[in-house]
């Protein structure tokens, strides 16, 4: 063979080689369905993808249907694996299903993929969100919770956005289902009041109008709060009991994890005894120390001042009603079985009374010993010592919380828990007259208090948009001012103190309010305030919430001498009139007025005892007095400013205030109480009274040695 047709034919057999080894050519691989909204607004441009794969590692061109009878251009050349955008707007509503090819440079095609529906619809925004909901009050530099949302008029997911008012707006959250909450922190690091707003936008970049506002009050650090106390490690749930106060300082609560808590006055747990249900019951202390409250295991139990039993009687229903006690040391308390019980201290009977209901509302004992309850039944009872009835009182068929308290003079204010146009609040002369009756805004579910100058405090649980109101009565009946605190209220009884602060728990906190009806402060709380609160010797208020704790905050004035400053009358709970209010009161007679080169003048002097502790003085005319103008203590012997007057009163009114008096040695003139003309002005003209003789009255803190020098 030629060396010309020896290469010839390697070439052939080369080529031959060459196609017999020829790969075969696949189409690509069917793409997954495109990604994108899903929800899509008419007119509107929105991105779709999809992945590209060949089997044979081939280029590849991408096509997409959009399910409108339109379709994109074969568009090329991406390499396999790659990701491909397109973009589309459909000009109608409706629901589209949105697919994909894909072809090789062979003109292989793959199968369509799997569509992507699409809703499409018109060009709506997401409606405006709820006003933000959180807490109305709180501290500096602390965070808080806010939430809001909003609903979406095509049904499609939204995401939220919060407007602080210091400036700051948070970030948009993650989008949620329409009308879905969403939460957010926030803290403010300047006191300051600050306006909350919230605002919208759906997945196609729509956004809402803001919401209304929110406000809140950030305080400065908190400086009301001593202590507060869990009860029960961890356990949440309704607390009512108010607490009571013995001797010694410790403070004696019911709580809803079955337990009578006794807790030293810095608040550390001093002992827990353990009853068989929940105690709703708030605690009476009697004389001796023994602890008497009721259980909801149907018991009464009567606790030693160390945490053992001493006995338990047993009745036929849950008891919710707070025991008082009678001078001799009968113990009177409601049951739900519908009777009144009366016990001996050593827990035998003594006697029980069947009303038509249940008794769940607490006994008051009147200084004559007559004891007032009220039924399920609709009757107000007065009873005397030995059960037997005085007198029963109808109360539109709503006395089950019908709490009663006890004027200087014996007359009966109790409320009911009536309807609208109902009386809810009641004054009873002592021989079961009615003195009047009042329609308020809603049922009174607590006991009014009664302050010095004999005003009626009660909390009406129905006002504006559901609120509570506190009113403040003369003894008349008629309204001196009433106080809406935007929050739910009634449950808890108010407390007055000597200053005339008063305090009452709502649905937020627990509030102070002078006594004219402005807001001295509000204590925001992380649950309700059902209790009554309780003020202690030194000031310290009190209290439990329904977000499981008890509370001490500081205050600046013990309990009011009144004839009923709280619930069940005094710091022991006692729910007796004729019991000291205050552990720390003691009551001297001023001598008789003598006369002054410039008019008349008292002089209380320490006639031997340091004190160490401020002591409360508090000055007032007895009811004989006259009228009286131009009344002051002389500043430059008191530590503290004074009122420079007080207002003209009537003869058998009481003046009164007080004022604190520090650490004096043994003869210092402490308070020198100065009475200028005593004159009443009456159709312009200058009527002046006769003074000389009248007799005045100063009380002040036990311990102290003060004498009162003309």
């Amino acid at each position: 063979m030629s060396w010309t047709k020896a290469v010839s034919a390697a070439i052939l057999s080369a080529v031959l080689a060459g196609g017999l080894a020829c790969r075969t050519n696949h189409p690509p691989d069917t793409p997954a369905a495109p990604t994108g909204p899903d929800y899509c607004l008419k007119d509107t441009s929105y991105t779709f993808r999809a992945v590209v794969a060949d089997p044979d590692g081939d280029s590849l061109a991408v096509r997409f249907d959009w399910g409108d009878t339109t379709t994109t251009y074969w568009v090329g050349w991406f390499a396999s694996g790659d990701t491909v955008a397109f973009t589309h707007q459909w000009s109608d509503t409706g629901t589209y299903e949105v697919r994909s090819l894909v072809q090789d440079q062979s003109l292989l095609t793959s199968d369509s993929s799997d569509g992507l529906l699409v809703r499409v619809t018109v060009r709506w925004p997401p409606g405006t969100p709820t006003a933000p909901l959180g807490p109305g009050l709180g501290g500096q530099d602390s965070s808080y919770t806010f939430l809001a949302g909003a609903d979406h008029p095509d049904n499609v997911p939204v995401a939220i956005r919060f407007a602080w008012g210091d400036g700051d707006t948070s970030e948009w959250s993650e989008f949620v289902p329409s009308g879905g909450p969403v939460r957010m922190k926030h803290a403010w690091l300047e006191p300051d009041t600050y306006v909350v707003t919230a605002q919208a936008k759906d997945t196609g970049e729509l956004t809402s109008l803001w919401s209304a506002p929110h406000q809140i009050v950030v305080r400065p650090p908190d400086t009301l709060l001593l202590w507060r106390l869990r009860l029960a490690d961890g356990y949440s749930g309704y607390l009512s009991s108010a607490p009571a106060i013995g001797a010694d300082g410790t403070i004696y609560v019911g709580s809803s994890d079955s337990a009578l808590y006794a807790v030293s006055p810095d608040g550390t747990v001093k002992w827990r005894y353990v009853s068989g249900a929940p105690v709703r019951s708030s605690p009476a202390i009697a004389a001796d120390g023994t602890v008497y409250v009721g259980s909801s295991d149907n018991c009464l139990h009567a606790v030693s001042p160390d945490g053992v039993l001493v006995w338990r009687c047993a009745t036929g229903g849950y008891i919710r009603s707070s025991p008082a006690i009678a001078a001799d040391g009968t113990v009177y308390f409601g049951s739900s079985d519908g009777y009144l019980y009366a016990l001996n201290p050593n827990g035998t009977l003594k006697w029980n009374l069947q009303t038509n209901g249940p008794v769940t509302s607490s006994p008051a004992v009147a200084a004559d010993g007559t004891v007032y309850i009220g039924s399920f039944d609709g009757f107000l009872y007065a009873l005397r010592p030995d059960g037997t009835p005085k007198w029963y009182y109808l109360l539109d068929d709503h006395a089950y919380r019908a709490e009663v308290a006890i004027g200087a003079d014996g007359t009966i204010y109790c409320g009911a828990a009536s309807g609208y146009l109902s009386p809810s609040l009641y004054a009873l002369t002592p021989d079961g007259s009615l003195r009047w009756s009042r329609v308020l805004d809603a049922g009174v579910n607590s006991s009014p208090a009664i302050a010095l100058d004999g005003t009626v405090y009660a909390v009406s649980s129905g006002g504006p948009y559901g609120s509570g109101v506190l009113y403040a009565l003369s003894p008349d009946s008629t309204t001196r001012w009433r106080f809406v605190p935007n929050e739910q209220a009634g449950g808890s009884s108010p407390a007055v103190t000597a200053q005339g602060t008063m305090y009452f728990g709502t649905s937020g906190g627990l509030y102070a309010l002078f006594s004219d009806a402005t807001l001295k402060w509000r204590y925001q709380t992380g649950g309700y305030v059902g209790s009554s609160p309780t003020i202690g010797s030194d000031g310290t208020i009190y209290f439990t919430c329904d977000d499981g704790y008890l509370y001490a905050l500081r205050g600046t004035s013990p309990l009011a001498d009144s004839p009923w400053p709280k619930f069940h009358h005094d710091l022991r709970n006692t729910g007796r009139t004729d019991q000291q209010v205050s552990s720390g009161l003691r009551t001297v007679g001023a001598p008789m007025l003598t006369p002054d080169s410039s008019g008349f003048l008292i002089r209380v002097i320490n006639d031997g005892t340091i004190e160490d502790k401020s002591s409360w003085l508090e000055f007032y005319a007895t009811p004989d007095s006259a009228f009286m103008r131009d009344f002051y203590i002389g500043a430059d012997h008191c530590g503290y400013p004074v009122p420079s007057g007080l207002p003209g009163t009537g003869p058998g009114d009481t003046v009164h205030f007080t004022t604190p008096v520090g650490i004096a040695p043994n003869g210092t003139e402490l308070v020198e109480l100065y009475f200028g003309d005593f004159h009443v002005d009456s159709l312009g003209v200058d009527s002046r009274t006769n003074v000389h003789g009248k007799q005045f009255v100063i009380r002040f803190d036990e311990g102290s040695v003060i004498t009162v020098d003309p």
